[in-house]
């Protein structure tokens, strides 16, 4: 419909004196009163074509889709057929059915926590010093280097606090307890852990031989 008004306006369509008076005036008074549509009509007027001419039917059909009473004036004036957008929405809502349902909401995820100062100290303890200390007492228990059942003691007990700090740190991080401290706390109780069970592993098997 826009495009027709345009090429009334420019004199592109038969139609009479009267009708194409009446056009003019409602393309001009409407695209008038805004800077966008005054710009178009004004290139229009100056180079007049079919690139201006879109421009202007352009900007006519939005305002025709804003203003349905405007619309429905011009279709009028135009003596051509108008549905109005309304009657048009209706008919193509009942043909799509009714609207998807809406999703299920995602659940919240806990915020982030600070760990307890004390408990990211026990996991520093129960890693890096106590093995520390652990061999320290390996060495007072067997100087001359020989290995011994209390050696063994005292690596099982260090090995068991060095994996009750891994533990203890992970169950802070899967309760979405974190910190920088936290997590270099743990990965030190899991390098002792790892430590302590390759001397382990070394201490048994020379008592084993030594027995056999």
């Amino acid at each position: 419909m826009a495009t027709t008004a345009v090429q009334v306006v420019t004199g592109g369509a038969p139609v009479t004196a009267e009708q194409k008076m009446a056009v003019q005036g409602l393309v001009w008074g409407r695209l008038g009163g805004s800077t966008l549509g005054a710009s178009a009509l004004a290139r229009l007027h100056e180079r007049p074509g079919e690139g201006t001419a879109n421009i202007v039917a352009s900007v006519l059909t939005d305002e025709l889709r804003a203003d349905p009473e405007f619309a429905e004036l011009m279709a009028r004036t135009l003596q051509v057929p108008y549905s109005p957008p309304s009657q048009a929405a209706t008919r193509r809502g009942a043909s799509a059915g009714p609207p998807p349902p809406f999703p299920p909401p995602r659940p919240a995820v806990a915020p982030v926590q600070a760990p307890d100062a004390a408990d990211v100290r026990n996991i520093l303890l129960l890693g890096l010093p106590q093995t520390i200390l652990a061999y320290i007492a390996l060495t007072i228990a067997a100087p001359n280097g020989a290995r011994s059942g209390a050696q063994l003691v005292i690596l099982l007990v260090s090995a068991s606090l060095a994996a009750y700090g891994v533990w203890l740190g992970i169950s802070l991080l899967r309760r979405r307890i974190r910190s920088g401290v936290l997590i270099a706390a743990v990965v030190l109780a899991l390098l002792a852990l790892v430590r302590l069970g390759l001397s382990l592993v070394g201490a048994d098997a020379h008592l084993m031989s030594a027995s056999g």
